[in-house]
């Protein structure tokens, strides 16, 4: 006779939609896996978004994190060919302080259309894209830019 799996039942509320949602944890998989806290992703949604939680080996949750982009594999696997991905921040609506900011960081944020990829505005800098993507992320955090996303469209 096959044992029967234990369950915890954790809650918590997604950052995105802001609804409280259950989810029925296997206790094996926390107790037994090979990390500590255990990243745990969850889908749900109109329009899709997932929220990884991360369960500790008490069945605490030490952190939410979400994503409002949930990309399936074997959906893009069959459209990808006609299609091209690519990352692009976007302004803020209203204008924003440049005070405290780089030489390099001002003139990003006028670079920063949100039509213009991470690719482009580094060609156009003259520095690394790395250093592009890097540069947007600290903006985002500092407010001074409202996000970077990642657009798919037609080649």
């Amino acid at each position: 006779m096959k044992e029967k799996t234990k369950v915890v039942e954790v809650s918590f509320v997604c950052p995105v939609c802001q609804e409280r949602k259950q989810v029925n944890i296997d206790q094996d998989q926390v107790l037994n896996a090979p990390r500590n806290p255990v990243p745990i992703v969850i889908t749900h949604g109109s329009p899709e978004h997932a929220v990884t939680i991360f369960i500790d080996i008490d069945f605490n949750i030490r952190a939410v994190s979400a994503s409002d982009i949930v990309q399936r594999l074997d959906d893009t696997a069959i459209v990808s060919f006609r299609l091209q991905k690519k990352t692009v921040p976007f302004p803020k609506k209203k204008q924003v302080s440049l005070s405290g900011l780089s030489g390099i960081q001002c003139a990003l944020i006028a670079l920063i259309d949100g039509k213009r990829s991470i690719d482009e505005l580094a060609e156009a800098l003259d520095i690394s894209t790395m250093k592009v993507k890097i540069l947007c992320e600290q903006l985002v955090k500092m407010s001074k830019i409202e996000s970077v996303k990642v657009v798919i469209e037609e080649k």
